[in-house]
C-alpha cells in the first residue's frame, strides 16, 4: 500500500537520464522524482547539467539513455510542440518577450495550448471561439492579479523595469494551466529584496495553483528556503538529495556548493 500510494504522489518520474555532446558526457544516469505540490531544488555549478535536465524535460534536447515520466506518460516520445499541452510550463535564464506587444498579450501568447477554438472558429469568430478567447482573457486577468501585474497589463512589456519582465515571464509560462512548472534561474539579476519577494511569490503560486515546481537557482539562500527537497548535480550526476537540512550537513555538498554561499 506504501508503495501504491508513494506512486500516486509522484509527478515527475526521472530514472537513468544520460546526455552526450560527441565526447562529452552532460548528464550521466541521473534519477529522481518530483512529488505533487512539491518545490524541488536544483543546484550545481556552471555544467554540472540542470539546464542540459531543462532542455531534456522541454524535448529541446534528445536524451541518448533513460526516461522521463510525467504521471506515468513518457514525455521523451512526445515532440516538443506537445509538452505545454500535457501540462509542462517553463521560464527561461535569458528573457524572451515580445517587447512591443503588452503584458496582457504576453501572456495570452502563453494559454495558446489551451485554445480549444481552432483555426476555423477564431477565423469565423463563431460563438465558440467568442467564449474560448473570453475565458483566456479572464485567466490572464486572474495571473495579472496574482502577480501584481494589473497596473501595467497594458503597457508594452520594453517599457518594463527588469524584475516586473520577470514575473511577465512567469505570467506566461502559468498561462498554459501547467501541473509541472520550470522555472530556468529566476532570481538571475534580481536585487536580494527582490529575491525574497520572489521566494514569497514562488511558494504562494505553488500553494493556490497546487504547482508542482522544479528549480534551477544559483542562488543559494533561496533554493534552502523555499525547497522541500534538493537534488545536486556535480558534473552531470547526481552528487546528493534530501531535505534542505539534509544537504545543509551532507559533506560532499558542503565542500562543493555550500562551502562559500553567504
Amino acid at each position: 500500500m506504501d508503495a501504491i500510494s508513494r506512486n500516486d504522489r509522484v509527478l515527475l518520474r526521472i530514472r537513468g537520464l544520460s546526455v552526450r555532446f560527441g565526447g562529452v558526457v552532460a548528464l550521466d544516469d541521473v534519477s529522481f522524482d518530483v512529488e505533487r505540490n512539491q518545490i524541488l531544488g536544483l543546484i550545481g555549478p556552471n555544467g554540472a547539467g540542470k539546464t542540459t535536465l531543462f532542455n531534456c524535460l522541454s524535448r529541446l534536447y534528445e536524451a541518448h539513455a533513460g526516461t522521463i515520466e510525467l504521471e506515468g506518460q513518457s514525455l521523451l516520445a512526445l515532440p516538443p510542440h506537445e509538452i505545454a499541452r500535457v501540462g509542462v510550463g517553463r521560464t527561461f535564464q535569458n528573457l524572451a518577450l515580445f517587447e512591443t506587444m503588452s503584458v496582457t498579450d504576453n501572456i495570452l501568447a502563453g494559454a495558446h495550448c489551451k485554445s480549444r477554438g481552432g483555426f476555423w472558429a477564431d477565423a469565423l469568430r463563431i460563438p465558440l471561439a467568442r467564449r474560448e478567447a473570453a475565458r483566456l482573457r479572464e485567466h490572464a486577468s486572474q495571473l495579472l492579479e496574482l502577480l501584481e501585474l494589473s497596473q501595467v497589463a497594458a503597457r508594452p512589456v520594453g517599457g518594463l523595469g527588469y524584475a516586473a519582465k520577470k514575473r511577465v515571464e512567469l505570467a506566461r509560462a502559468l498561462a498554459c494551466q501547467p501541473k509541472l512548472l520550470l522555472l530556468d534561474e529566476p532570481a538571475g539579476g534580481l536585487s536580494h529584496e527582490e529575491v525574497d519577494r520572489l521566494g514569497d511569490l514562488i511558494r504562494t503560486l505553488r500553494d493556490r495553483l497546487e504547482l508542482t515546481i522544479l528549480l534551477v537557482e544559483h542562488h543559494l539562500n533561496l533554493v534552502m528556503r523555499i525547497a522541500d527537497r534538493i537534488v545536486a548535480l556535480d558534473f552531470g550526476r547526481t552528487l546528493a538529495q534530501g531535505s534542505p537540512a539534509e544537504m545543509q550537513s551532507h559533506p560532499e555538498v558542503i565542500r562543493a556548493y555550500l562551502g562559500g554561499a553567504s
